[in-house]
């Protein structure tokens, strides 16, 4: 019989490492609900279930992930906060783009470069933000901040 491996106290993680396992969830489930229309021949039907996704669960997981950025911005340099705020507003008008065109008849070939868009979009936001982290101990985060990290691992869970 082998001793158990004692686990590490999740508030004492680097915020990074806390928010790595958030994004590749977000991403898997993403890729789940966009994959489908990356085809230009994919049906009317699969936009019409990506639009739906990128407006009810992607929408609440980014605006979780918007509110804790904005937390962050007094741990980061003014560069680095600006970038993360002008990759999350590319991020909202591609899913705006997406939820205009999803829709309508007619459009998998649009509909398929804005997947596109949207899954490298954010597969960038995600690593970013996770670069931003980096050095950022969980613990230092404000109750508001940490109380949104909260929420994005319950999500994720």
């Amino acid at each position: 019989m082998t001793a158990a491996t004692p686990t590490a106290n999740p508030t004492e993680q680097p915020l990074d490492a806390a928010l790595r396992p958030i994004h590749e969830g977000w991403l898997e489930n993403a890729r789940g609900h966009l994959d489908p229309a990356l085809g230009p021949g994919a049906e009317f039907w699969t936009g019409g279930a990506a639009a739906r996704y990128l407006s009810d669960d992607f929408l609440h997981q980014f605006q979780w992930e918007l509110a804790l950025v904005d937390e962050l911005h007094a741990f980061l340099a003014e560069d680095a906060a600006e970038r993360l705020r002008q990759e999350g507003a590319r991020l909202a008008r591609l899913r705006l783009e997406f939820d205009r065109i999803g829709r309508r008849r007619g459009t998998a070939a649009e509909v398929a470069v804005a997947s596109r868009a949207i899954l490298e979009q954010l597969a960038l936001w995600c690593a970013e933000i996770e670069a931003s982290a980096r050095g950022i101990p969980r613990e230092a985060l404000t109750e508001e901040a940490a109380a949104f990290l909260l929420h994005l691992e319950r999500i994720r869970n």
